[in-house]
């Protein structure tokens, strides 16, 4: 399956990732962040790189000018110790910064939570700053419930809040 979404004038295709897709994935994850924090942190990409290998959904979104945005889904068991141990972690999903505040996060999370409901999972989770009110606003309108008490970022120190969606 491979929709197509329109936002705001601009048409992305939705795809499988192919390996290929990695540097311009990590680049567009290290500038969304940089932009949501206000600044770049060291260590970004290279928390970001090994997730890939765990990955169970992994799209991006073509625009004219390549990947403008993915979204990446990894195996039970890749997130935190206090997740719960059958679901998957939605655990990066991003738009370039040119292309944010267009509805492609959502699609982009829409068709992440359709498949991995075809692959038989029950439930997934998610963490976010609970500073980032952008993010936490789509997930809560897309069904996913705060769970578990905030902790604290282990890279950022900022308070972060795991998410639940039943699928």
């Amino acid at each position: 399956m491979h929709p197509t979404v329109s936002s705001h004038g601009a048409v992305h295709a939705l795809r499988c990732a192919v390996p290929a897709d990695l540097e311009a994935c990590l680049a567009i994850w290290v500038a969304a962040c940089a932009a949501r924090d206000g600044q770049a942190f060291a260590g970004v990409a290279e928390r970001a790189r090994p997730k890939f290998d765990a990955g169970v959904v992994w799209l991006v979104a073509d625009g004219v000018d390549g990947v403008d945005g993915f979204v990446l889904a990894t195996r039970p068991g890749s997130g935190l110790p206090a997740d719960p141990p059958d679901d998957p972690v939605l655990g990066l999903l991003a738009t370039r910064p040119g292309a944010q505040a267009r509805g492609l996060g959502r699609a982009l999370l829409r068709e992440a939570t359709a498949r991995l409901a075809l692959l038989g999972y029950q439930r997934a989770v998610l963490h976010a700053l609970l500073d980032n009110v952008a993010a936490v606003g789509l997930y809560e309108s897309e069904g996913w419930v705060a769970a578990g008490d905030p902790f604290e970022h282990s890279l950022l120190k900022r308070p972060t809040q795991r998410f639940d969606r039943l699928l």
